[in-house]
């Protein structure tokens, strides 16, 4: 059924008028209560014409949406560009295992994310922990996905940024930020080592703060770590309440990657 145009057109003289392209009629007169009236139409080539400007228009404010997202993520120049389609595997079995199981939550990114599915994967220094995490938010953020990609470091950073009288956000509003984006990628947690200090306390509540909020909330969260949980807790000091946490967020997707460093393997010389 032909879709009538918007610019209804009483009366016009020229309605033998056709399309270029197909040849069809655009005009067509009808009779409603002894009135003929003649008004435009759209041939097949004029919605199709129509739908293919919708669809352009739809794409760019995607991809104005992406690169939007993309500024927001914090995820750095080196690991910008990292995807699944262009990493290396077929060389360490361990990481092609963690690779397929990473790549298949963003397969099935509408049903893991909804349900709070959280990855935590962790190994020695160099095996492609970061990487993986950067081709799942970058996966993610090709599907207009809110991610956020930082560590404890940044997280505290800014938070205490707050502390000024002069910022314009508060500690609570910041974390809350932290605790409400869609996917947050937890980058080496356990880089620090927590003692008994007033400095360590005050960041060991911010940890377990956000990450309790983000369970409650059932927001997907995946960490990387070169730690195991039980070492987060014997080794790097972080209490067992928030290492439970993320023990249940990452239920059944708790990932070793072993093998040799890549970083230890030589790179193509270019000059």
């Amino acid at each position: 059924m032909e879709e009538v145009a918007e610019n209804f057109a009483p009366n016009i003289p020229n309605s033998e008028e056709v399309c270029y392209v197909c040849g069809a009629k655009i005009f067509r007169t009808a009779e409603f209560m002894g009135i003929k009236r003649t008004f435009k139409v759209m041939c097949k080539c004029m919605q199709k014409q129509q739908e293919e400007e919708k669809i352009r228009q739809e794409n760019q404010e995607r991809m104005r949406k992406i690169e939007k997202l993309k500024k927001l993520s914090l995820l750095g120049e080196r690991y910008k560009n990292a995807t699944f389609e262009n990493s290396k595997t077929g060389t360490n079995s361990s990481f092609d295992r963690a690779f397929g199981r990473c790549r298949k939550y963003c397969e099935l990114y509408e049903e893991t994310i909804k349900n709070g599915y959280g990855i935590y994967l962790f190994g020695d220094k160099g095996v492609g922990k970061t990487h993986l995490t950067a081709c799942m938010a970058n996966e993610l953020l090709s599907k207009c996905v809110p991610v956020l990609f930082t560590n404890l470091f940044e997280i505290s950073k800014a938070v205490k940024s707050t502390f000024n009288r002069e910022s314009n956000q508060t500690e609570q509003n910041l974390i809350e930020r932290f605790a409400n984006i869609e996917v947050l990628f937890f980058d080496d947690l356990g880089t620090e080592i927590f003692t008994n200090n007033s400095n360590d306390t005050w960041l060991q509540g911010l940890l377990f703060d956000l990450i309790n909020k983000r369970y409650n909330c059932k927001k997907a969260t995946i960490f990387s770590s070169n730690h195991s949980l039980n070492e987060l807790i014997n080794e790097r000091g972080i209490a067992e309440k928030t290492v439970d946490r993320i023990s249940e967020m990452a239920s059944g997707a708790v990932i070793k990657i072993e093998g040799a460093s890549l970083r230890n393997t030589p790179k193509t010389q270019i000059f």
